[in-house]
């Protein structure tokens, strides 16, 4: 897949589990074809964080080609999401 969402994450921080949610139930099934989402923990993978120079969490990076196209830190909007991804899916 073209697209990817890269989703930086802890399991500590309650706003990775609302976005969590908020991503499981309602943006991935209308992308699931289209777009790869794949969830980082930052404990688990220093070398993604340096990598994205990840500050915070939640962060959401876009990827179209292997490139960033997008990022977004802090409390999401669903709305936001899906109005960035559906620029780069269609």
């Amino acid at each position: 897949m073209k697209v990817k969402v890269l989703d930086f994450t802890g399991k500590w921080c309650s706003t990775c589990i609302v976005l969590d949610k908020i991503l499981k139930s309602e943006v991935i099934p209308k992308y699931k074809n289209k777009v790869k989402f794949i969830k980082i923990d930052i404990e688990k993978n220093e070398d993604l964080i340096k990598k994205y120079n990840i500050l915070s969490v939640p962060t959401l990076i876009l990827l179209k080609d292997n490139k960033e196209v997008w990022r977004k830190s802090g409390s999401i909007d669903k709305s936001k999401v899906t109005k960035e991804l559906d620029k780069l899916v269609i």
